[in-house]
């Protein structure tokens, strides 16, 4: 009996190591983990890294890059997010790097200025703060340029920021370096520091901000407790502000989202927020017959909005070019091709191989 019940239990532990082998070989990968040491910061810190399904089939293609900030929190389903977003062949948004920055002293690097000795109770914050100014020359000058260096980058940049990281995004709108086109901002904490970044802002009153794009998301009312009510109206007074177009060439655009709380308004923010940035983007394909120029034209308008040119990516064009072909419409066909070779003029020897 003994004997049987040693081969059963083998038997099992057999099974298990199996099962789990098979699982891992068919386990699906979204992204990886990487550490960069700082210098400026004295730490390494971890990254989180996606990189679209494209990437390895297409080797000359770059692409834009999405900077997370509180990745820990956001990494997995804004990669769910973007794979959806940018299905072919009706993509909303162009394939994407993400790079999520996992915090490691949120409080430090994610405010903008020290905290006051006399603040209200309640709101204190323990440990260090004020930290944006190296936590910026950290993103700058040591993350983006090894995020340029490993990986085929395009050169336009957004970055995501939720909370004291929607401060911190704001902050780098104003005093950063010009390497970030576009901001998605949740439920910024406008509070604190007596407002400080609702004061920035209207200093900054006429600044050019060159076709940059910033999609301000808040809660809905219902969320507006008395404990969250400096944190609620601090947003809709920086909202009112904004508003008043303020600015010049500042694309800007706010949501409040009823039913949402601070924890979840960043899930429908970021949808909504990619989709805002590359809007115009999706093309009808079936009307290409009847105009050629359709996606040329799409891009054309898209890169003026933002002040960056971009183009339609190589696997999006190969698809287009799949669906054209049932056409079988030869003067389309060949209008087509002649346009991918335009801007990918190695093409034509990857497609003949």
């Amino acid at each position: 009996m003994l004997k049987k019940t040693s081969l059963y239990l083998a038997l099992g532990v057999l099974i298990m190591q199996i099962s789990i082998h098979t699982f891992a070989d068919n386990s699906i990968r979204i992204g990886e983990t990487q550490n960069i040491s700082s210098a400026i910061l004295n730490e390494k810190r971890p990254i989180q890294i996606y990189l679209p399904a494209t990437y390895g089939k297409y080797p000359k293609q770059k692409y834009p890059v999405i900077y997370l900030l509180d990745s820990e929190s956001n990494f997995h389903y804004l990669t769910g997010i973007v794979e959806k977003l940018l299905k072919s062949p009706y993509p909303s948004i162009p394939e994407m790097v993400i790079v999520g920055i996992v915090n490691t002293d949120r409080a430090r690097d994610l405010t903008p200025t020290k905290q006051k000795p006399e603040i209200k109770q309640g709101r204190v914050i323990e440990g260090e703060t004020g930290g944006n100014i190296a936590f910026f020359k950290f993103l700058e000058s040591e993350l983006m340029p090894d995020i340029e260096k490993k990986y085929r980058t395009n050169g336009l940049n957004i970055l995501i920021g939720h909370s004291f990281g929607g401060i911190t995004a704001l902050n780098h709108m104003l005093i950063g370096q010009q390497n970030i086109q576009a901001y998605i901002v949740h439920d910024p904490s406008i509070w604190w520091d007596d407002e400080i970044m609702l004061k920035r802002f209207k200093e900054a009153n006429n600044q050019d901000f060159q076709h940059k794009t910033l999609f301000l998301t808040q809660v809905g009312a219902s969320e507006n407790t008395d404990s969250l009510d400096n944190h609620y109206k601090g947003i809709k007074k920086f909202n009112q502000y904004l508003s008043q177009q303020p600015f010049t060439q500042l694309n800007y655009k706010y949501v409040q989202y009823e039913g949402e709380d601070h924890g979840t308004v960043p899930m429908k923010g970021n949808l909504d927020g990619l989709r805002y940035i590359f809007e115009g983007m999706r093309v009808n394909i079936k009307a290409i017959p009847e105009n050629p120029n359709l996606i040329k034209e799409h891009y054309a308008q898209l890169s003026q909005n933002l002040g960056f040119e971009i183009q339609p990516s190589e696997a999006y064009l190969d698809r287009v070019l799949d669906y054209l072909k049932r056409s079988n419409n030869p003067k389309v066909i060949q209008q087509f091709q002649d346009y991918i070779l335009l801007i990918y003029p190695q093409w034509r020897v990857k497609t003949s191989s």
